[in-house]
């Protein structure tokens, strides 16, 4: 925890600012640690300042936030409201420009907060992207809990199942398993895989449909995605073309990420390496399927996940960001034919120890 709040302090210098204000949830879990509040409605605030991490919310949480280290909790009330702490604290530590989350606060906070001090819109998610061992351990135990529903519920497919039902199928084993689900399921059959982000229906399976499922676990908080492709009786020929390319164009990914990890000859305690741009991950797995004849992947080939299903670093045509070791993200070419299906394979990756670890193992 103090090595992400001397992260967060570097970043006040880096964008000029004396203090940030945290309002969102996952923001104020991932500094002070308290996981507590509602992702609905505002319930608390954190503010970090050069000096000190204060987390402030009502009596309602008064109990829950006094024994959390390192975080001085200010409680606010109708005779105390959070508008009159946060003037004693911008006296108090000389607070002049105040960061905060523009991807977050509301329109009417931001003008709330004008009225007191000085705006900086600033993004924050992009410091969560190296992972600790910590985060990785949650992540993967939250893959191993969705490869072990999958592998539950994909016997349980049969002709004249729901889209649905193979959704409810999966929340309740991912349920019972002491996790929780990551996102809803996407499952989609025949035509319908060809819509990337299809919502479950009351379509039901047919003997030589495709079947697309793409769904997630959590654990501690944080998420698992995985997408599948199975085909329930014969496939066509041309199902089984675009099936290889996709695979295919999938490993030319991960052998892009291999080839950009180089060693040192002389002593693998310090192994060396090139900068690994997220785009030109992107760009090898989209170069081949649009050298076999298909369209392009109309969508980034991938995301980073963590607390949050999507976030920084993303794998997209355009992207800046920069692989580095402890980021974990996603790999998930697709081929859609529009009226007739598509595919997609999705899997997670972690550069670990200057390696490439895949952190889901369901069987394809």
């Amino acid at each position: 925890m103090d090595d992400r709040r001397i992260l967060l302090t570097s970043f006040l210098k880096e964008q000029r600012v004396d203090a940030i204000l945290l309002s969102s949830p996952l923001s104020i879990k991932y500094y002070t640690g308290f996981h507590g509040f509602s992702h609905e409605e505002r319930e608390g605030y954190a503010l970090q300042t050069k000096n000190a991490l204060y987390l402030l919310t009502s009596k309602l949480y008064e109990g829950s936030v006094q024994s959390l280290p390192g975080v001085t909790p200010l409680i606010y009330s109708q005779k105390n409201p959070f508008s009159k702490i946060l003037q004693t604290l911008f006296k108090n530590e000389n607070i002049q420009k105040l960061g905060v989350e523009e991807n977050n606060l509301t329109l009417a906070e931001f003008r709330s907060l004008k009225k007191l001090i000085a705006i900086v819109p600033t993004q924050i998610r992009h410091l969560r992207m190296q992972k600790t061992a910590d985060e990785i351990r949650s992540i993967k135990k939250a893959c191993a809990i969705a490869d072990r529903a999958l592998a539950i519920v994909r016997p349980q497919i049969k002709t004249g199942i729901t889209e649905k039902d193979i959704a409810s199928l999966l929340e309740n084993v991912i349920r019972k398993s002491h996790g929780e689900i990551s996102f809803r399921p996407i499952v989609a059959f025949a035509e319908n895989s060809a819509i990337p982000h299809h919502v479950s229906s009351d379509k039901k399976l047919k003997a030589n449909d495709i079947i697309l499922i793409d769904f997630g676990a959590k654990w501690e908080g944080y998420c698992s995605d995985m997408t599948r492709t199975f085909f329930h009786g014969k496939p066509t020929d041309e199902q089984k073309k675009v099936y290889e390319t996709v695979l295919r164009a999938q490993q030319a990914a991960i052998d892009h990420l291999y080839h950009k990890l180089i060693y040192d000859t002389h002593s693998s305690k310090h192994p060396l390496k090139k900068p690994i741009n997220a785009s030109g991950v992107d760009n090898a797995s989209r170069k081949y399927v649009v050298s076999k004849g298909y369209p392009a992947i109309p969508h980034s080939l991938g995301h980073g996940i963590g607390l949050e299903v999507h976030e920084p670093p993303y794998l997209g045509p355009g992207s800046k960001d920069i692989l580095e070791e402890g980021m974990i993200f996603s790999i998930e070419p697709g081929i859609y034919l529009p009226g007739k299906f598509g595919v997609r394979i999705e899997d997670l990756f972690a550069i670990k120890n200057n390696a490439v670890v895949r952190l889901t193992n369901s069987s394809y």
